[in-house]
C-alpha cells in the first residue's frame, strides 16, 4: 500500500478542495451503485477525505472507508457528522490490516490509488482476499499509453522535490494481467472522463 501518508496529510484539505462535483463525478457514483446493487458491504481503499464514501453510502447498506492519511480520514469524519450520515465508518489502517477479515465484502471501490501502491499485484491478490466469491472490485486508475512522455517527466520532478508521491505506471495490457492474477475477472475497462484519462475498470472476484 502507499507509503507516502505524511505527504497526504500535508496535503489533505487541498486535496479535498479539489474534489469538483460535476457530471462525471455524478456518473461515476452512479456506475458504482449500479455495479454494486443495495444493500451491499463496501470498503472504499484509499478514500482520502471521503468523498466518494459518504455519496455512496445512500446507495449501498454499510460503507468503510479507510486511508492511512489521519488528516484526510479527520475530515471525512468531520464530514459525516456534518451531513448526518450513519451507515459509514472511516478508519486509519490499510487494505492489509488484519482487523480487516477475508470475504467480508460485497464491493471495493479504490479510486486513484493503484498507481500509487508499493505493490500492485499484492495490493491486488489483498482486495480479492477481503471480497466474498463474486465480489465486484470498482478503480480507476491512469495507464501507461496514456500519460505522455513529458507529463511523466515532470511527475518523477515534482516526486523528487517531495511535491507529489511516487506513482507507478503500467500499461493496459500489465494491469488486465494483474487483476487475472489476483483471481479477477475484469467485465469492463474504459476512460470515462476523458479530462483526467483514467480507466475505470470493473471487475469480479472469481469463484
Amino acid at each position: 500500500m502507499p507509503t507516502s501518508h505524511a505527504f497526504w496529510d500535508k496535503v489533505a484539505e487541498k486535496h479535498d478542495r479539489k474534489t469538483v462535483k460535476g457530471p462525471n463525478y455524478a456518473a461515476r457514483i452512479e456506475r458504482a451503485a449500479t455495479w454494486i446493487g443495495p444493500g451491499a458491504s463496501v470498503l472504499d481503499v484509499g478514500c482520502a477525505t471521503g468523498q466518494i464514501t459518504l455519496d455512496l453510502a445512500g446507495r449501498v447498506g454499510q460503507v468503510l472507508g479507510i486511508d492511512l492519511s489521519s488528516k484526510m480520514i479527520e475530515i471525512a469524519r468531520a464530514r459525516r457528522e456534518e451531513l448526518g450520515v450513519t451507515n459509514a465508518s472511516f478508519e486509519v489502517i490499510a487494505a492489509e490490516d488484519p482487523s480487516l477479515k477475508p470475504g467480508t465484502f460485497d464491493a471495493i471501490t479504490a479510486y486513484s490509488l493503484l498507481h500509487l501502491v508499493d505493490d500492485q499485484p499484492a495490493t491486488l491478490r489483498r482486495l480479492c482476499e477481503l471480497l466474498k466469491p463474486d465480489g465486484v472490485l470498482i478503480v480507476e486508475l491512469p495507464c501507461k499509453e496514456d500519460i505522455r512522455l513529458h507529463v511523466r517527466a515532470l511527475v518523477k520532478v515534482m516526486t523528487f522535490i517531495g511535491k507529489a508521491p511516487v506513482v507507478r505506471l503500467y500499461s493496459e495490457a500489465q494491469n488486465r494481467a494483474m487483476f487475472a492474477d489476483a483471481g479477477f475477472e475484469v467485465r469492463e475497462v474504459r476512460i470515462y472522463n476523458p479530462k483526467s484519462k483514467n480507466r475505470g475498470v470493473w471487475a469480479v472476484r472469481r469463484g
